[in-house]
């Protein structure tokens, strides 16, 4: 009978992927558009929430952001909560396309929020931890009901 092992490095690859904590949200805090205050995104005022990332300059954001702003009405009724950051462009041009969401949006001209690409959503809970990312919007999300069963938040 033959019995195979695990090479050593492959062993201690597992076990440190296992062991890992799940990544946090980043500790930085941002003006809202309306300039009343300047938020945390490390934390969360429910027991998830959703970050959606966007830039002025980006056709797939703009192409879905109706639908981003139906999913928060849907998550709201839900109780999750709902943060647009809109950034990564000219201050002024970053404010027009955040006041489509409104004068809660987070503005983030500088790029202080961590990304790979736009759109982009974080799923966090109360604490911080990051629970699920995704980037873009697949080609079979129509609405605000796909978008959210594709991010877990159904």
């Amino acid at each position: 009978m033959r019995t195979s092992r695990l090479p050593a490095c492959l062993l201690l690859l597992c076990l440190a992927g296992c062991s890992r904590e799940k990544p946090k949200m980043p500790d930085i805090s941002l003006p809202t558009l309306d300039g009343s205050r300047s938020v945390s995104v490390a934390g969360c005022p429910t027991e998830k929430c959703l970050t959606v990332s966007v830039a002025p300059w980006c056709g797939n954001c703009r192409t879905h952001s109706k639908t981003f702003q139906d999913l928060r009405s849907d998550l709201t009724a839900k109780g999750i909560a709902t943060r647009f950051i809109v950034g990564m462009d000219r201050l002024d041009d970053v404010r027009a396309y955040a006041a489509e969401f409104g004068p809660d949006t987070l503005l983030d001209p500088d790029g202080l929020f961590p990304l790979t690409g736009v759109p982009s959503f974080t799923v966090s809970n109360a604490t911080g931890t990051v629970l699920n990312t995704a980037r873009g919007v697949p080609s079979f999300v129509k609405n605000e009901k796909a978008l959210a069963w594709y991010l877990g938040l159904d």
